[in-house]
């Protein structure tokens, strides 16, 4: 088994630094070296090794419920005509509130997530993303609470 962009298989302690990051990204690295039983310097080129290969992608921050509160989020499902398809996915990017996308296979061709700061501003945001040129439909659900998230 490869990771997609790793030159070479990923070992176990590579799986296992990963996961490790995965739960807290700002754990130190001695702390990570710790937990693993290899040294710091090890666990440090680790890192740099699947930062380099693509692996790591980067370092992100998760705000926490509460400060999200006020907050909506919808998920969007969108159909688009093949021939609009780039189009619509840079009209996308240019939307603030639309924080990422994704293609899909079933019914829809493209998922985006939308956040905003009321329910009047994620009507407004739908209405954008629908009257894009090329959108032949969208359907919309509002989360409501997120039970668990591993990013």
């Amino acid at each position: 088994m490869t990771v997609r962009g790793m030159r070479k298989a990923p070992t176990e302690r590579d799986m296992a630094l990963l996961r490790l990051l995965q739960e807290n990204a700002r754990e130190p690295v001695s702390g990570l070296a710790r937990t693993l039983g290899v040294s710091r310097t090890a666990v440090q080129e680790r890192i740099n090794r699947l930062m380099r290969d693509g692996v790591i992608e980067g370092f992100t921050v998760r705000i926490g419920a509460e400060w999200g509160q006020g907050r909506v989020t919808a998920m969007v499902s969108l159909v688009v005509d093949p021939k609009h398809t780039a189009d619509v996915i840079r009209a996308l990017e240019k939307m603030p509130a639309i924080t990422a996308l994704w293609t899909v296979s079933g019914r829809s061709d493209l998922v985006a997530m939308a956040r905003t700061g009321s329910t009047a501003e994620i009507d407004q945001v739908l209405d954008e993303v629908g009257s894009q040129r090329g959108v032949t439909r969208t359907e919309s659900s509002i989360i409501l609470s997120t039970k668990f998230d591993r990013r």
